[in-house]
């Protein structure tokens, strides 16, 4: 293998022992500079954050707009489907009342029949012969007062 040529930067410099006042002032002014940066870091991440939030609030909002329309899209034909249905079943039960009604009035009319009570038909028409029956009896009497 071959050795890459030192640069002046791969070279290690010495650091010369530095006196206590020396490194203690080293070591504030180094640990204000890494809080400054960890303070510009947190900054960045802080606005980084909020654009994210906002961003994520937004979108929520338009996420739970479209939501909403769908739901009520949804019921809207769930009404009208339950409307549908409810007037199916509508027509079904006034059909069944009406089938059972004839099927009463015919059971009604065959007891009546057999119990021997006229019908509205045979009452009409007893009517009309009541009605001739009194004419005639009405003509006779004018007659007979003139024949006297």
């Amino acid at each position: 293998m071959a050795r890459r040529p030192r640069t002046a930067r791969s070279r290690k410099t010495v650091v010369r022992p530095a006196s206590p006042a020396q490194a203690i002032q080293a070591l504030r002014t180094s640990t204000r500079k890494a809080v400054a940066a960890g303070v510009q870091v947190a900054q960045g991440v802080r606005r980084t954050a909020l654009g994210t939030f906002d961003s994520l609030v937004k979108q929520g909002a338009a996420l739970e707009a479209k939501s909403r329309r769908a739901a009520v899209k949804r019921a809207t034909e769930a009404g009208d489907i339950a409307c549908a249905r409810a007037a199916l079943a509508k027509n079904r039960t006034v059909e069944a009342v009406t089938h059972l009604e004839k099927v009463f009035e015919q059971r009604v009319s065959r007891a009546i029949s057999r119990l021997g009570v006229p019908t509205t038909r045979d009452v009409r028409a007893l009517s009309r012969q009541v009605a001739q029956l009194q004419a005639s009896v009405e003509q006779l009497r004018r007659s007979r007062a003139r024949a006297h």
